[in-house]
């Protein structure tokens, strides 16, 4: 079975958009998040990692990271609407992750924002308040927790100069389909828009920041309109002794509709349909957040990182908890992060250093989960209950790091960590006998225990050419989402999954001008945690046995042309198959393209800039099976930038401008041949930022 008709094979071209005359001085010292937990000079780093700048984050406007992250080999985050529901997966599959992110730890700021469970909200994450993100993939993201897939550090906007100061944006955008059929009535002349600003105060001692983001979109098909409201503040204070206090706070409430997946018939004549319209399938989720962190470097050398972050969320899910939409779910959670590290160095000589770092992490949730046959009902009538669920899960990481380096041209690293994990689950679930359901306890507890030992090498070969290479093992928990099977609404016993990574590569600069990265790398996954289609046609999760072989290439090239002129390529062979021991060995995991990549070019001047954007993604499976695949597609953006003064910028912008016919969330083993939701057509928008 095939979706979309491809533009063929196309040479793309993409020019980033460039905010720096909106950014102002910063008075905060260098930022904390580090691309690893020690400086390490950048080609010496004996791994893969990836950085995007915020001109890359926010470029088209973007009301997500999913643009951003999807210039980067191996990583895939796909959208049902634009900032609707999302799901991200780095060098791994979406079989794992349905919805949500999974394998991936979220650093926001120096906080773990990855709960106990595995679970990393990336809805927090807001391209107009962040200046940066780095993704570290592959083995060194063990470094981080043990998280098998990568590790996100981010790292929010300031804007900051002495004084006060504040910024605005605000954007408006067709979506491509027609008006908003919430109960809440149309959206603003059924266009995407967005308002969000700031003020921030600069004083001899810190610094003070707040924000509030608005954010509506009625979406392209009749059910896929997403809205959100977002707070946040920050503070950092400067004492005399050379210590620096941190305090953030983050309030979310979102909502998303959750459209449903079509088949091949209904994409081909109502791309536009949602089956999920009929039962009010839709997600509200609200978080709030509040954390401090502490900070010292001292005359030493030696390095004082701690912060604690404190969490309460709830959720309701009318409908769309199956993927035949029956039940509704409620969820409530708390819980708290805390993370602290010291980095210090032990010996310098001429030739030879020695440093060393200790990291202590502990995440900490207990998560309730209730559903029922039907929403709550205006009647009172009692609605039957399908399960009541607590959920106590704790993660406990030790890690200590050793790293020898000789003459700035070769570098070692070893690590040894130790993960240990808790989960208690307990309440009731209704389990049928006889055609009458009987209220019958649950209670199951485990513990996983995890060494987690890394050995990074690097070695500048000659001048301009380094090599490395890397292994590690890691871990992947069951989240609270894979706790009930979404189908027949029993308990899923699942255990940890499992991981060892190693990757080989090297960074040659080819001129001055002209760098490229490449790297080879292979990963098996035990345990592999899966949503597959039982025998009665029920979608349940498993631990597959036999294993998951990830493996791949991928490569990044990068040419300064001029002052003005930036070129760009990236690209990705990912041969991601099922184990030889398991049910389908050897077939194309679902979901990973074989091949996907582009080409970006970034022209800057004194008026603006001019962009555009372009990305193919190869043929993808979309079953276990291999049967049925979905068509390669191309996707083109173009967008224009106007400095109207050193304060505000302007922007107009069009996307997919060939119009490809795609599913950006391919509903992987879908039920009926219920694989797609048709991304939008050619969309156009106008943005305006301002900052004084």
């Amino acid at each position: 079975m095939r979706f979309a008709i491809t533009a063929g094979s196309i040479f793309v071209l993409f020019f980033s958009t460039n905010y720096s005359s909106l950014s102002a001085q910063t008075l905060l010292p260098e930022a904390e998040i580090n691309a690893y937990r020690i400086l390490t000079p950048e080609k010496l780093v004996p791994g893969v990692i990836y950085s995007l700048d915020s001109s890359s984050i926010r470029g088209f406007a973007s009301s997500d990271l999913s643009r951003a992250l999807n210039t980067l080999p191996g990583v895939k985050m796909e959208t049902r609407g634009d900032g609707g529901s999302r799901r991200l997966h780095v060098r791994g599959s979406s079989l794992r992750s349905p919805y949500s992110v999974r394998n991936t730890m979220l650093f926001y700021d120096g906080f773990v924002l990855t709960e106990a469970d595995g679970n990393s909200p990336l809805e927090l994450i807001d391209p107009d308040l962040i200046e940066s993100i780095t993704l570290v993939t592959g083995p060194s993201a063990a470094s981080f927790g043990g998280a098998y897939g990568g590790a996100l550090q981010i790292s929010s906007m300031r804007y900051i100069k002495s004084g006060t100061h504040g910024w605005a944006h605000t954007r408006l955008g067709s979506t491509g389909g027609g008006v908003d059929l919430r109960d809440t009535g149309v959206g603003l002349m059924g266009l995407n828009n967005r308002f969000a600003a700031g003020i921030s105060h600069g004083f001899q001692r810190g610094v003070v920041n707040f924000s509030v983001i608005n954010t509506d979109n009625p979406g392209y098909r009749t059910w896929e309109w997403n809205n959100k409201t977002q707070i946040n503040f920050a503070a950092s204070i400067y004492d005399d002794a050379g210590n620096t206090h941190s305090i953030t706070a983050i309030h979310f409430d979102g909502n998303w509709a959750l459209p449903g997946s079509i088949n091949q018939d209904q994409v081909d004549t109502i791309p536009t349909i949602s089956p999920g319209l009929n039962y009010n399938a839709h997600v509200a989720r609200v978080r709030d957040l509040i954390g401090y962190k502490y900070h010292r470097l001292f005359n030493n050398g030696l390095k004082i990182k701690a912060s604690i972050l404190g969490r309460i969320t709830s959720k309701k899910n009318p409908y769309g908890t199956s993927p035949f939409y029956k039940g509704y779910k409620e969820e409530t959670g708390s819980g708290y992060s805390a993370l602290a590290s010291i980095e210090k160095p032990i010996y310098r000589g001429d030739v030879w250093n020695l440093d060393m770092e200790l990291t202590l992490m502990q995440l900490n949730d207990n998560v309730n989960i209730a559903e029922w046959e039907s929403a709550p009902s205006p009647l009172t009538v009692i609605v039957p209950l399908r399960y009541n669920l607590d959920m106590k899960a704790q993660q406990n990481f030790i890690s200590t790091s050793w790293i020898a380096s000789h003459d700035n041209d070769l570098r070692i690293e070893a690590q040894i960590g130790l993960s240990n994990r808790q989960r208690t689950t307990s309440g009731i679930t209704m389990v049928e006998l006889d055609t009458v359901s009987v209220e019958t306890p649950y209670l199951s507890e485990k513990t996983h225990n995890t060494l987690l030992p890394r050995l990074g090498i690097s070695w500048e070969v000659s001048p301009g050419f380094v090599v490395f290479a890397q292994a590690s093992t890691g871990f992947s928990d069951p989240t609270a989402f894979e706790l009930v099977n979404p189908e027949d609404g029993l308990v899923a016993e699942l255990d940890s999954e499992s991981a060892f990574g190693m990757e080989l590569g090297f960074r040659a600069k080819i001129t001055s001008d002209i760098d490229l990265h490449s790297t080879i790398y292979r990963s098996t996954v035990n345990s592999a945690i899966l949503q597959v289609i039982a025998e009665n046609d029920a979608v349940v999760f498993q631990n597959i046995e036999g294993g998951l072989i990830m493996q791949g290439f991928e490569n990044e090239l990068k040419w300064i042309a001029s002052e003005k002129l930036f070129f760009r390529a990236f690209g990705s062979l990912a041969l991601h198959r099922f184990g030889n021991n398991t049910d389908y060995s050897g077939n194309s995991l679902p979901g990973n393209p074989k091949v996907s990549g582009g080409i970006q070019i970034r022209y800057n001047d004194k008026w603006g800039a001019v962009s555009i954007d372009a990305k193919h993604i190869g043929e993808t499976p979309l079953n276990n099976s291999g049967t049925d695949y979905m068509d390669a597609y191309e996707v083109f953006d173009a967008s224009v930038n106007y400095n109207l003064s050193s304060e505000i910028l302007i922007e107009f912008g069009a996307r997919n401008i060939l119009n490809a016919e795609y599913s950006d969330w391919p509903q992987l083993n879908g039920v009926y041949g219920k694989y797609y939701n048709p991304a939008p057509p050619r969309t156009v928008y106008i943005s305006v930022r301002w900052a004084l």
